[in-house]
């Protein structure tokens, strides 16, 4: 297995700042925020996530000393992910979840909009305990997941349709999620996640069409669902490397950027599909990885039984995960080429990662065996 790891090529982040240039611009910020006398320490920016920049920090004061994260919406100039960056609706997103559930979310103590501290906006929370299943190289290539036990491994799958479940207890109904809606995308929940994704798309493909992914909108109008369930809070980026976790115990949710509203299987479909993508890689790369893992039909069967609702049109809602993450593949392209750290590709539909995976759900032939 080792052998075959070390051909996998992880991807470098050349954009990130270094952090002694963090340390002195957040030390004159803390002392005004947390209070005279606070000293900062340990300033560190983990080399990892591709949408946004983090930065883990101590600060000490009156002899209490408190670890913190501050995550950074992505400069301006570092071709992001993302159009646009609402480190508001984080916030928002991940107090409500705070005050209203048991799910493990960090604290969020702070809210700086002010891009003259950081040259661009931020929030700060509490650091929680625990360690995420990488992706770079992907769990599935080594480490603690695959070092768990089976049974391990299952009650981690578990938690993490769980944790799911309890998200998805909040819906506009009962929660104020207002501040989640995009009535200018569409009049349902499923008409404003179809709309942001075409509007997400034409901004990042610039002037190039790439035309799996075009076929694919095509395949969701076409095969698109009646759904009689509720719309619910979307944690969006819904997956476990998104999570912190001791052994199979969640301990933190994070990565609140494509929180929303919207049918519960987007976040299950999301889950499901993100483990499809690294096992995927895995065989690729000629490791077995964790094929028992996250599998689809034990997913949506802990789902029903967690939450006591049947799973609608997850076939659908997988080929949307595949088309979101197609999309941001192809930013996340742009930015590799761009910083020379690949070539164009020769085909355009070949900047998706997974092309021959979404092919075959196009012809129906992706969900024989699983």
């Amino acid at each position: 297995m080792a052998d075959n790891a070390e051909e996998f090529q992880a991807t470098e982040t050349p954009w990130r700042r270094d952090p002694s240039e963090l340390t002195g611009r957040l030390t004159d910020w803390v002392e005004t925020a947390f209070g005279q006398g606070s000293i900062v320490t340990n300033v560190v920016a983990p080399d990892n996530g591709m949408s946004s920049e983090s930065c883990l920090f101590d600060v000490t004061l009156d002899g209490v000393t408190t670890q913190y994260v501050a995550r950074m919406a992505p400069l301006p100039h570092v071709i992001p992910v993302f159009e646009s960056y609402d480190i508001e609706l984080q916030a928002k997103a991940m107090n409500v979840v705070h005050a209203n559930t048991d799910v493990p979310v960090p604290e969020v103590t702070h809210v700086e909009l002010d891009p003259a501290v950081l040259d661009t906006p931020f929030l700060v929370m509490k650091r929680l305990p625990g360690g995420a299943p990488t992706d770079m190289p992907p769990y599935v290539f080594g480490g603690w997941v695959i070092d768990l036990s089976d049974e391990e491994r299952e009650l981690m799958q578990r938690n993490a349709v769980q944790t799911l479940v309890d998200l998805h207890e909040l819906r506009p109904d009962n929660t104020d999620l207002a501040f989640l809606a995009r009535p200018d995308k569409g009049e349902s929940a499923l008409d404003q996640h179809l709309g942001h994704e075409r509007g997400y798309y034409e901004w990042a493909r610039g002037d190039i069409h790439y035309p799996l992914i075009e076929r694919t909108f095509e395949w969701l109008e076409a095969n698109r669902p009646t759904l009689v369930n509720p719309t619910v809070l979307n944690w969006g980026d819904a997956r476990i490397g998104n999570m912190l976790w001791q052994g199979p115990t969640p301990t933190a949710v994070l990565d609140w950027e494509m929180a929303c509203l919207g049918p519960a299987e987007v976040d299950l479909a999301w889950m499901i599909f993100l483990h499809a993508f690294f096992q995927n890689m895995a065989v690729t790369y000629g490791m077995p990885g964790l094929p028992n893992f996250m599998r689809r039909a034990d997913m949506a069967a802990l789902y029903t039984e967690m939450s006591g609702r049947s799973v609608e049109a997850l076939e659908w809602f997988e080929v949307f995960a595949a088309l979101r993450f197609a999309t941001v593949s192809v930013r996340t392209t742009t930015r590799g080429v761009a910083y020379g750290q690949m070539e164009a590709p020769a085909e355009p539909d070949d900047v998706i990662m997974f092309r021959g995976l979404l092919e075959q759900m196009l012809d129906g032939t992706y969900w024989d065996g699983r």
